[in-house]
C-alpha cells in the first residue's frame, strides 16, 4: 500500500448574505487554490458558535464554510515552512481587510492519504 504524506490548510470563512463581498471572496479564493494548488472544498455551510472578544457577554450564530486544500509540501523543511506561513498570512491579512471581521482562522495539519 503506498501512503502520500500532504499538508492540509483549512480556511474558515463566515457565509453572509447581506452583500455580495463574502460570496464573491470564497469564490476568488476557492479558484485561486483548485488552480494554484490543483484543488479545493468548499463544505456546505454549517453553525459556529463564538464569543467576541469586545462583547464577551453574549453567544453569536453564524454560518461558516471551510474551504480546504491539499498541498505537496514539507513543513519539516524550513523553506517550505517558511512560505507556506508568509503565504497564509497574507491571505489570512486580505481576508481581514475585504471582509472586516474579528478574526480569520486558517489552520493547517499533516495527513495522509493512502494511493
Amino acid at each position: 500500500m503506498a501512503l502520500e504524506k500532504r499538508i492540509r490548510v483549512e480556511i474558515f470563512l463566515p457565509v453572509r448574505t447581506d452583500t455580495t463581498d463574502y460570496r464573491a471572496v470564497t469564490e476568488w479564493l476557492s479558484e485561486e487554490l483548485a488552480l494554484a494548488r490543483g484543488g479545493s472544498t468548499l463544505t456546505t455551510p454549517f453553525t459556529g458558535l463564538y464569543v467576541s472578544p469586545t462583547a464577551h457577554v453574549e453567544v453569536t450564530r453564524d454560518q461558516i464554510q471551510i474551504l480546504f486544500c491539499d498541498l505537496d509540501l514539507d513543513v519539516a523543511n524550513p523553506i517550505q515552512y517558511e512560505k507556506l506561513n508568509a503565504y497564509l498570512a497574507g491571505v489570512r491579512r486580505l481576508l481581514m481587510e475585504l471582509l472586516d471581521e474579528e478574526d480569520v482562522w486558517i489552520i493547517y495539519h499533516e495527513i495522509t492519504r493512502i494511493l
